[in-house]
């Protein structure tokens, strides 16, 4: 059904066109039905100079233009509203704007296209996040504390993972996430209550193009978000909201397919995968550092990601060991052989960490980049095992070192890579330079 027909038949009285800015954040714009076509044309303006990231003021002039490729009902909304994806153009030009993180993915999977390494990578995102009755925060010059009201503190540890009702009191709230996303077109694989004692879940989507993928996961972030809302309840994708206690990370399932089978597997005996696969492999993990940029983007991304929890902070790959940063699932039958990274988390705007996801492994392809057998046995103990920056201000240290492989192709360009440090960089300063509550109660009155 194409977008008038469904227009006349929903009888929608207004359109919602989203767009995302660089940190991953969702705006968007409403217009009356009457005035689409014109529009779907030539899109409507925005002010570049207001959205982070995008241009100066003297630049500023921008458009969006919706993509009518995929479109949907809002479900919460009392009357008909048709949602959509937009894309950002520069004004008085047919070119896109070349920041837009949307558009840097389309480069990506071009290229994957032209140098013949794939047809599609499909992703399966794994969104992790904490449900709370009520969160209080407060930060300015002179106060600063958070406190956080949970309905599970009496939950035992061992009773979390995929604990059953009573140990699961917002089972109903999963549910009706779930049926949204089923309606507004998103395949939800499973849904479950995680580790994390204090309320931690998990909503595993279904594998879908890069592009679809990281809308995907934007819109299933708002869906959650909108529906604690409804239940009177808080959620937060912070990927280390407790102390002391399980982060919540977005693990990507990973699948490059060409002709309509997955490039990762393979047919010999007594290998788990195929040797592009080892390849692409062999690009993440020598690019791992740099990678950690965009795929843990925060400064409390480096508070989930140390030894423990699960946490992925060795660059290695394994075989259905957690702790390394790439995961070969054992459970894998048949041709549909993928691999887990797993040191992400929500703050990352999927579109750029998909994107140097994706040139990351074109360069160990390209390359011939080799990452060696899978270890095996206990991956924390090794201390020769080379790990992830261990702050966000490292992170950006190695991304600008290590830039070329995501220039080499043109995905990215040098303008946008130091857009994104220096913005990054102030980020880190801002929260770094500030005193904490921790240090009060262990510094004041020494």
């Amino acid at each position: 059904m194409n977008i008038k027909q469904f227009i006349k038949e929903t009888e929608a009285e207004f359109i919602d066109v989203k767009y995302v800015d660089l940190h991953g954040f969702l705006r968007h714009v409403t217009f009356p039905v009457e005035r689409f076509d014109s529009f779907a044309k030539k899109g409507f303006g925005i002010d570049g100079s207001s959205v982070p990231g995008f241009a100066s003021v003297e630049y500023s002039d921008m458009r969006v233009i919706p993509d009518t490729s995929r479109f949907f009902i809002d479900p919460f909304s009392d009357v008909p509203v048709v949602v959509m994806f937009g894309d950002v153009y520069l004004a008085g030009e047919d070119k896109s704007f070349p920041h837009y993180p949307r558009y840097v993915l389309k480069k990506a999977v071009s290229v994957l296209r032209e140098k013949g390494i794939g047809d599609e990578l499909l992703v399966l995102p794994e969104l992790e996040f904490y449900i709370f009755r009520n969160v209080y925060y407060q930060h300015d010059k002179f106060i600063s504390y958070y406190e956080i009201e949970t309905h599970e503190d009496f939950l035992a540890p061992e009773k979390s993972y995929h604990g059953d009702v009573p140990f699961d009191p917002y089972h109903e709230f999963r549910l009706f996430v779930a049926t949204i996303l089923k309606e507004i077109g998103i395949s939800v694989k499973y849904a479950h209550h995680e580790g994390g004692k204090f309320s931690q879940h998990e909503i595993e989507l279904d594998y879908s193009p890069a592009i679809e993928a990281a809308d995907n996961i934007l819109l299933s972030k708002l869906v959650i978000n909108r529906s604690a809302v409804e239940f009177d309840l808080r959620t937060t994708f912070m990927p280390k909201p407790i102390p002391n206690e399980a982060g919540s990370g977005l693990h990507l399932h990973m699948m490059l397919v060409k002709n309509g089978g997955s490039v990762f597997y393979t047919s010999k005996k007594n290998e788990i995968i195929s040797q592009t696969a080892r390849w692409f492999i062999g690009g993440i993990l020598k690019h791992a550092g740099a990678l950690t940029a965009f795929t843990n983007p925060g400064t409390n991304s480096f508070k989930r990601l140390f030894t423990g929890f699960e946490a992925p902070k060795k660059i290695t790959y394994s075989e259905a060991n957690r702790s390394a940063a790439i995961r070969i699932p054992g459970y894998q039958k048949g041709k549909n052989v993928d691999i887990e990274y797993r040191p992400p988390d929500a703050l990352m705007n999927p579109y750029l960490a998909v994107s140097a996801i994706i040139a990351a492994g074109i360069d160990g392809i390209v390359n011939r980049i080799d990452p060696g057998e899978p270890v095996k046995g206990n991956i924390d103990a090794i201390a020769s095992i080379p790990e992830l920056p261990s702050s966000l201000k490292e992170a950006l240290e190695s991304l600008n070192r290590d830039r070329g492989f995501l220039l080499s192709d043109g995905i990215f360009t040098e303008e946008l890579i130091d857009r994104w440090i220096e913005i990054k960089n102030r980020e880190y300063w801002e929260i770094s330079t500030t005193p904490s509550v921790a240090e009060f109660e262990k510094y004041f009155g020494r």
